[in-house]
């Protein structure tokens, strides 16, 4: 009788205070179909494939449920947490086919997509970073504190933070926009339409390979420093001013007022097709043009 009250007492013990839920859902999607995932807490992570259907799986932690929302065109797939919990969250791995359009929303859990060839991607999160990469007709990423770092091939993306950092390359084109309050902006571009970069305090280093006919670049900043890099063959009207901080570029000659702080500088750069302007009250403005 003890002996079974202490092997009692022992595997309580030992045994787990949660178990968590495992998750194996799938999904046939008309094609061009939408995609929806929200989740609070842990990670999400999502991958393409070649199929016409969606598949959710992974784990719930104890005390979570998964409510689903299927139709021909649509699903979605909500994680609901109890009022009161102080479990771990949900990590989850999400399959879906090409040109779809993908919804991403958590608090604090990361995403991680890539291999993905979508019609749209929407990704938003709080503290989570966001790690993208693929394919995407037109995305937008948002974030309030996490980082951002995209190599999606798109052709349109709107990426925005507070103060977490934002980088973009590996094939954005077209059309591009970023906004921070302090974090860093990075972006490396192909062939540009429009470029719009928007920060208060956070560095900003933005190149882009080519400037379409016609396109446009606009960068403004408070007190953070800005660097751009065009090809020396660039064919734009290039309108620099700061405030206070100082002006270097390859391009152009700086002018200062006879009276009163201020810089700015003015060029034509080949016929002059597109538009670049950079502001800056405070920070310093570099401009260069590769050989």
């Amino acid at each position: 009788m003890r002996f079974s009250i202490l092997l009692s007492a022992t595997m309580l013990l030992s045994a787990p205070a949660w178990a968590d839920t495992r998750v194996d859902d799938r999904h046939v999607l008309a094609t061009g179909g939408r995609v929806e995932l929200g989740n609070i807490a842990g990670k999400v992570s999502v991958r393409g494939w070649d199929r016409n259907e969606v598949q959710l799986t992974g784990t719930l932690s104890d005390g979570l449920t998964l409510k689903p929302d299927k139709s021909a065109n649509r699903v979605r797939w909500e994680v609901e947490y109890p009022r009161r919990s102080n479990n771990g969250g949900a990590t989850l791995e999400l399959r879906v086919p090409r040109a779809v359009e993908l919804e991403l929303s958590t608090i604090s859990a990361d995403m991680d997509v890539s291999g993905i060839d979508v019609k749209r991607l929407q990704a938003s999160t709080v503290s989570g970073d966001i790690r993208v990469a693929g394919r995407a007709g037109e995305s937008a990423l948002t974030t309030v504190s996490g980082d951002l770092a995209s190599q999606l091939q798109t052709a349109r993306m709107d990426a925005r933070t507070v103060s977490g950092s934002i980088r973009a390359d590996g094939g954005v084109s077209g059309e591009i926009g970023a906004a921070t309050v302090s974090g860093q902006i990075g972006v490396d571009a192909g062939r540009t339409q429009r470029l719009a970069v928007e920060t208060v305090s956070g560095n900003v280093d933005v190149s882009a390979s080519a400037l379409a006919p016609g396109g446009r670049i606009s960068v403004e900043s408070v007190s953070a420093p800005i660097s751009l890099r065009l090809p020396r063959n660039v064919s734009a009207q290039l309108s620099v001013e700061s405030f206070s901080g100082t002006i270097d570029s390859d391009a152009g000659k700086v002018e200062r007022p006879r009276h009163g702080p201020g810089s700015s500088l003015d060029a034509r750069l080949g016929s002059g097709d597109g538009d670049i302007s950079l502001q800056s009250h405070s920070g310093k403005v570099r401009v260069r043009l590769d050989r």
